[in-house]
């Protein structure tokens, strides 16, 4: 027998010994679970024993006071989810004395009576997340002094009533995600000194008062995220030094304060991406035990020294997609436990030496999708742990033997979409993938230039491919030659090609000792002379030809057109 069947049988059984469980309900020893679009009317004759009542996915449309009357008294949990509730009658939680979970999640109320849980003075935990609520009234929470939870996320809400949570002083977790908050005051959270968590993201917030977060001495998480937010006061967080987590992602930060996340010691972990960051100072950031920065999708253009030299426990430094032309040789210094480097997709065109240096865990480099045209000969000096570097699509023509011998160990190495300059340069590459074949994809690290090794995989070119290939540098103005496909040995030349041969000089011309020869040459020129004076002739013979040939005809058109026109009139 599975599972299901055996909940089922058991529900059953307990069922008998509580009572009558309720029509559509299943019922397990004080706990009622009441589920289906056939359920329209609260469910009648509750065992008054019920401690626990769960409603949802029912058609029930209100509440009453006479719904909870039989088993007020007993209640300690009683929560409807995804049910078309559309009204909560005055007094339907006056007898709840002991209620101590309240929810009411996926319904459709957008407001609830003001003095709906003013007797509910045992209650810790009220869920209202997923409505159509309008409004936030303070005298909803006047009575909850024993409060701790609450869940508002998810509604209609524009604006926050400084009053709301002055009676709520023992709440640890506020939750005003996804609602359309534009505006909140200083005062808004004043008294909350036990508040651990508050839960702000995605609403459409602009500023974030000074003085806000004064009270919430306790926060260990604020979530920001997915607001309007162009800017943080320098000491907003001067009194939350036991946060831990901080999002302030996809929003609209331009700057940080220098110094502003100075004061938070316990920060462990912290997201800045999405913004419009232009800049990074080096006193952004105080010591604090990130393992994580995610600062991608910013509009940062420069990496000065010590930027995050306070982040000596980052593990990941994410900082791709941004404008990053710009990376000082002591950007990262400090980050001695650094284990993965992310610069994809800026718009670096070289980097210098010392840029990774002291990185010793290092084991990825992302540098893929830059400009980057050539790399420092020492530039990965010291990182004996590297597993991956991307190179792919940037502007490299070749690669320096000291740079290529500092990847001996390392597990992937990305080459592809570079211009390749496939001459005698190029043979520390051709001679790395050779020895590596493994680490690369061999038939994705082609040349570009010159044209007759264009698409050729560079592990396959010979001494004789990169001697050719110096030979025929200069612009070629034809070639004899078709194209080679990729992967085949190059064709055995009969003949130099045309930019090969030695093109006749001046002084090659007059070098010449023969009197016949300088003869023959005079004849040839008079006869080029003679036949271009001809064709001359001929060609405007027939010019003056065509000509009075379609002025007679236009004549002809004319006069027939006239003689028309007489017969006309």
């Amino acid at each position: 027998m599975d599972l299901p069947i055996r909940t089922v049988v058991l529900l059953l059984a307990i069922s008998r010994v509580l009572g009558d469980c309720p029509d559509g309900c299943k019922c397990r020893e004080n706990k009622i679970l009441c589920q289906g679009r056939s359920i329209t009317e609260f469910p009648p004759s509750v065992p008054g024993s019920t401690t626990t009542f769960y409603i949802t996915n029912t058609n029930i449309t209100a509440l009453k006071p006479d719904d909870l009357t039989g088993f007020a008294e007993a209640l300690g949990v009683f929560l409807v989810k995804d049910t078309g509730i559309r009204q909560v009658f005055p007094g339907t939680f006056d007898l709840t004395h002991n209620l101590g979970a309240l929810g009411f999640t996926g319904t459709e109320l957008n407001d609830l009576p003001e003095a709906l849980f003013q007797n509910l003075l045992k209650l810790e935990s009220l869920t209202l997340s997923g409505n159509k609520l309008l409004v936030l009234r303070p005298v909803w929470f006047s009575s909850l002094g024993a409060l701790r939870k609450l869940d508002l996320s998810k509604n209609l809400i524009m604006s926050v009533p400084e009053e709301s949570f002055r009676s709520v002083a023992e709440m640890e977790h506020l939750t005003l995600a996804r609602n359309n908050i534009s505006r909140l005051s200083r005062d808004s959270f004043r008294g909350l000194s036990k508040l651990k968590s508050l839960r702000l993201n995605r609403n459409s917030l602009r500023q974030i008062p000074e003085g806000m977060l004064e009270d919430l001495v306790s926060l260990q998480e604020l979530s920001l995220q997915d607001n309007l937010i162009t800017y943080l006061p320098a000491n907003l967080f001067s009194q939350t030094q036991g946060l831990q987590k901080l999002f302030l992602s996809s929003n609209r930060l331009t700057s940080l304060p220098q110094g502003i996340f100075l004061e938070l010691p316990n920060l462990a972990q912290i997201s800045l991406y999405e913004n419009r960051l232009q800049s990074l100072s080096p006193g952004v950031f105080g010591p604090m035990p990130v393992i994580e920065l995610w600062l991608y999708d910013n509009q940062l253009t420069r990496l000065v020294a010590h930027t995050f030299s306070n982040l000596t426990q980052l593990h990941l430094l994410v900082l791709s997609r941004n404008q990053i032309s710009f990376v000082s040789p002591g950007a990262f210094s400090g980050l001695a436990e650094l284990g993965e480097v992310s610069l994809h997709t800026n718009l670096l065109t070289s980097l210098q030496e010392g840029t990774f240096q002291g990185l010793p865990k290092l084991v990825n480099i992302s540098l893929e999708h830059n400009l980057l045209h050539s790399l420092p000969d020492r530039l990965l000096q010291g990182q004996s742990l590297l597993g991956q570097l991307d190179l792919h699509n940037n502007s490299l023509r070749n690669l320096p033997s000291e740079l290529l011998s500092a990847l001996t160990g390392t597990k992937e190495v990305l080459l592809a979409d570079n211009p390749w300059r496939c001459d005698q340069d190029i043979v520390p590459l051709r001679d790395w993938l050779t020895l590596h074949p493994t680490k690369t994809n061999l038939s994705s690290v082609v040349c570009l230039t010159p044209t007759t090794l264009n698409g050729e995989r560079i592990a396959d070119l010979t001494d004789h491919d990169l001697k050719l290939s110096t030979m025929t540098a200069v612009p070629e103005l034809a070639t004899t030659e078709k194209r080679r496909k990729p992967h085949t040995p190059p064709p055995k030349r009969t003949t130099p090609s045309p930019s090969a041969q030695a093109t006749p000089t001046q002084e090659q011309g007059e070098d010449t000792s023969s009197g016949q020869g300088n003869g023959e040459a005079v004849s040839r020129n008079t006869n080029i002379v003679i036949i271009a004076v001809v064709c001359t002739a001929v060609i405007t013979s027939l010019i003056i030809f065509c000509v009075c040939w379609r002025k007679n005809k236009r004549g002809s058109r004319n006069l027939s057109r006239r003689n028309k026109n007489n017969s006309v009139i």
